[in-house]
């Protein structure tokens, strides 16, 4: 039973070392990483709290495996409010970007060419659109 804990506290903090590191990250996908990160240094956690519960253990062995895992939690919050923020940001940039296509759009085009002309800016919209859907499970 001690080497399921050492090992499992061993995993939780090479998790959080991980995502401490990736934290400084701006990119869409490093914040994707860091969550799934954080997501396995929780799952980790959460084992450890389970392998605590036997008869050997003493209740601060059990809170002390608890404290972890409430640090895990909040790693994998802000790591999932970052991975959100990212998906708000993608759209509203994708947004903002056929706004202004429609905005300044030549007035002499015709439908086909305007529907040409605006296809890319709308596909961002659309792949935001899905992007953000995803995380969401609308």
């Amino acid at each position: 039973m001690r080497k399921t804990t050492k090992l499992m506290a061993s995993l939780a903090l090479a998790a959080a070392l991980g995502t401490s590191l990736a934290a400084c990250s701006s990119s869409p996908e490093e914040n994707t990483a860091s969550a799934c990160d954080s997501y396995a240094a929780f799952v980790g956690a959460v084992a450890e709290v389970k392998t605590s519960l036997s008869s050997s253990s003493t209740v601060g062995e059990i809170k002390a495996a608890r404290d972890k895992v409430t640090t895990a939690y909040t790693e994998l919050n802000t790591a999932l409010d970052k991975v959100g923020s990212d998906r708000a940001d993608t759209l509203a940039a994708a947004w903002k970007d056929l706004d202004s296509a429609i905005s300044g759009m030549d007035e002499g085009l015709t439908v086909p060419e305007a529907k040409e002309a605006l296809q890319g800016d709308l596909g961002k919209v659309e792949s935001a659109q899905t992007g953000l859907d995803a995380d969401l499970k609308c």
